[in-house]
């Protein structure tokens, strides 16, 4: 589980340890990842590594592997936090960082693990600017999309293996982060959190009128990694509670 420290990836790991899983928790963050393993209980094991360094991700995989033997199920989850800002106004580096922390992130993981793979699935969380415009949110969607992309391609491959790829898309998502931007907005408007969060789900036109709980899009990522989909793959599960709504 990369992105293990916190957020979507942290409770991913709860909710699979809690279903009997032994997880080993990933994140470039030494403290954060021990802190999560101590919390999470017997079943994990932290391993510090940065998914931007193919010998790290590399070392990371044998580590996950030699602890029990196996490798059944694997989950990338670490992004970058990016600026709203237009395309033209972006800085080409920002987009390289972006590309590097998630798309290549995915596919350093994959070679690491898919040799050590019989069977099993990969879930990838990629987000909702991949199937909606979103202002300002250029590096994100093109970053998105490439993800989509990869997992298409890698699902394909990785079948000759009996190993399934699929995605999860998640709309807006109440993460650590998003929470600490949400009272910084507040504050500088003058509002509540609460009422910078109904303006954000009212403007899109969310059909269920609130943002997702972190525990919501870690079942959708269970979900997949799970027996109950073993006739998926290739697929991208669309978390957002309608906000990429479509009629086909």
């Amino acid at each position: 589980m990369t992105g293990a420290g916190s957020g979507i990836g942290y409770v991913a790991a709860q909710l699979l340890v809690e279903e009997g899983a032994a997880v080993a928790l990933l994140a470039r963050d030494e403290t954060a990842v021990k802190d999560a393993a101590v919390r999470l209980g017997d079943d994990t094991l932290a391993v510090p590594a940065d998914v931007r360094d193919s010998e790290s991700v590399a070392a990371a995989a044998g580590k996950a592997h030699a602890w029990h033997g196996r490798l059944d199920i694997v989950v990338t989850c670490a992004g970058p936090q990016i600026a709203s800002a237009p395309l033209a106004d972006t800085d080409h580096g920002v987009l390289g960082a972006a590309l590097d922390t998630k798309l290549r992130r995915f596919v350093r993981v994959a070679r690491a693990v898919l040799p050590k793979m019989t069977g099993g699935a990969i879930v990838d969380v990629a987000g909702a600017t991949v199937h909606l415009l979103v202002p300002g949110a250029a590096v994100t969607g093109i970053t998105n999309a490439a993800v989509v992309a990869l997992t298409s391609y890698l699902a394909a491959e990785a079948a000759q293996r009996g190993v399934r790829v699929n995605a999860v898309s998640p709309g807006m998502t109440l993460t650590e982060g998003r929470l600490a931007r949400h009272e910084a907005m507040a504050e500088e408007r003058g509002l509540t959190a609460d009422a910078v969060r109904t303006d954000m789900v009212d403007a899109p036109g969310i059909h269920l009128s609130r943002w997702a709980r972190t525990e919501e899009i870690a079942s959708a990522v269970a979900f997949l990694a799970s027996a109950d989909a073993s006739y998926l793959t290739g697929q991208v599960l669309r978390v957002d509670g309608g906000l990429t709504k479509q009629v086909a």
